[in-house]
């Protein structure tokens, strides 16, 4: 039987054990959070020769493009002044080809410079698997960009009068040939997003005022031999982490030009593919995303934890205020955020056509802009929503979907006549892309086992010393607490015969306690 005495030396090695555990535990976390966090950044840091570099500038992710366009199915009624009557087209899946060519480091090792190189490749097998009641030949029909982005011109004060004059000339002959579907414009789906011969564009390319002949929703940027020659730079995150793969400039320019506001012209934020690392410490910090179909940055806020293929990671959107009109945020009012919330005004960007972007299916934005159209659904966030999810330690994006919708203003008041009198105040939807992409299995085990898995050690050694340390210690105390609750228990005699049999087996216990 164990005595008092080997219970009370028990009860001080656990003690000095669990709180020896604890010190290691608690004192040990700091640095060896410290370690990992700097080893991280070294890690993510733009620097030739790394892993991560190479993976950076020429990424073995290529994001898809989910293209569709909403087809006028009513074009006789339209140009008679009817609601556009909209059915979705597609999708019609293109892979993007992106790189980073000739990419350097400045000599102090602060930015990177590279060139933009970008390509579409239709995917008809994953189109296939997508959708086969569409094809690239088929015929659709969109309100007549080219005609408008002319009655825009006319509206504009700059333009020369005798511009202007020969503006109209053609608009009387255009009409007269074109007759009832003046205000539509059909081809095929493909001639339509890459590319199709327009008189009314050629009438504005003759003026030097459009930079082709030919109509197109998309362009294809490798086609473009200027595409080659815009230098872009980023921050490196050498200087400071927090600007990791930020731009200093994009495409040659560090202003995008067309807003009416200095700040809403400065060019800033990543390409929305890195961030900077250890988000873990701050998720709700804002992300901002240079877009350049938006020519501007936008802020993505976080809204939900999140994972994908196994990895924890972080959901940030648009939050609302982004869009909204300067009623509701006058500091929108450098964007021309004069009309319906939920939308950005593209009309100064793309040469005084009006454009509009929204999210697909006006999400989230104004209900009025429901009113002179007629959609086939309804918008839908989870399908319509743009979103991106980080993973917290890299500040690396391992999944995300950009979903765009671009629309065209149509106005009454462009005082034209002839078929024109019957265009209406609406806001016609024209295309909608999905740009989205996700990480590999090869790299998503790459990521686990260079990195979290690192981590996650860390981790698991630091709670195990903890809670050892705290069952040390509480064995400790439940040992004393037992030999206070006995002595107080035995009578006097009862403690005298105990002191003597402790004294005859002395050595005996000793040697318990040792083992012990």
């Amino acid at each position: 039987m164990v005595t008092q005495k080997c219970q009370k030396v028990s009860a001080v090695v656990f003690l000095v054990l669990g709180l020896v555990l604890l010190v290691l535990a608690l004192a040990g976390k700091a640095p060896l959070r410290n370690y990992i966090d700097n080893m991280i950044r070294n890690q993510v840091r733009l620097t030739p020769g790394t892993d991560t570099f190479d993976t950076w500038t020429n990424p073995p992710i290529s994001p898809n493009d989910d293209i569709y366009i909403f087809n006028i199915t009513n074009p006789a009624e339209f140009n008679n002044g009817a609601k556009p009557n909209l059915q979705l087209v597609g999708p019609f899946v293109y892979r993007k080809d992106e790189k980073k060519l000739d990419a350097n480091v400045s000599g102090n090792l602060s930015y990177v410079y590279y060139y933009d190189y970008e390509k579409y490749y239709f995917e008809a097998n994953v189109t296939q698997d997508r959708q086969t009641k569409y094809n690239l030949t088929d015929t659709v029909f969109i309100p007549n960009i080219p005609l408008i982005t002319v009655l825009a011109q006319l509206n504009d004060v700059s333009l020369p009068t005798f511009v202007k004059k020969l503006l109209e000339e053609f608009i009387v002959t255009y009409e007269e040939s074109h007759g009832i579907l003046g205000l539509t414009l059909n081809g095929t789906v493909e001639g339509i997003l890459w590319g199709m011969p327009d008189p009314i564009m050629r009438k504005l390319y003759d003026l030097k005022l459009a930079p082709s002949p030919n109509f197109a929703l998309q362009t294809n940027g490798s086609s473009d031999p200027a595409a080659l020659t815009r230098d872009t730079v980023v921050y490196s995150g050498h200087d400071n982490i927090s600007s990791l793969g930020e731009y200093r400039k994009f495409h040659g320019r560090n202003s995008s030009g067309c807003w009416g506001t200095h700040a809403a012209n400065v060019i800033n934020g990543t390409d929305g593919t890195q961030f900077e690392p250890l988000l873990v410490y701050n998720k709700t910090k804002r992300l901002s995303i240079y877009t350049e179909q938006l020519f501007r940055p936008v802020d993505m806020e976080f809204s939900e934890d999140s994972s994908y293929n196994g990895i924890q990671c972080y959901n940030y959107r648009i939050p609302d205020w982004a869009l909204q009109n300067v009623t509701f945020n006058p500091t929108n009012i450098g964007y021309y955020a004069y009309k319906y919330t939920g939308m950005l005004n593209l009309t100064k960007c793309s040469s005084g056509v009006p454009l509009y972007i929204t999210k697909p299916y006006f999400l989230d934005a104004d209900e009025r802009l429901f009113d002179n159209v007629t959609l086939d659904a309804k918008p839908n966030s989870s399908i319509h929503d743009t979103y991106l999810c980080a993973e917290p330690y890299t500040g690396v994006v391992i999944d995300g979907h950009k979903r765009i919708q671009v629309s065209v203003e149509t106005q009454s008041q462009f005082n034209a006549t002839g078929i024109l009198k019957n265009l209406t105040d609406a806001f016609i939807p024209v295309i909608y892309v999905d740009e989205h992409g996700s990480i590999t299995d090869d790299l998503t085990s790459k990521l686990k086992s260079s990195l979290l898995s690192p981590i996650l050690a860390t981790h698991v050694v630091f709670y195990l010393l903890l809670c050892l340390g705290a069952i040390f210690v509480l064995g400790a105390i439940v040992i004393f607490v037992r030999i206070t609750i006995l002595h107080y228990n035995n009578t006097p005699e009862d403690r005298q015969v105990l002191v003597r049999n402790s004294d005859d087996a002395s050595s005996e216990n000793v040697r318990r306690c040792s083992c012990i």
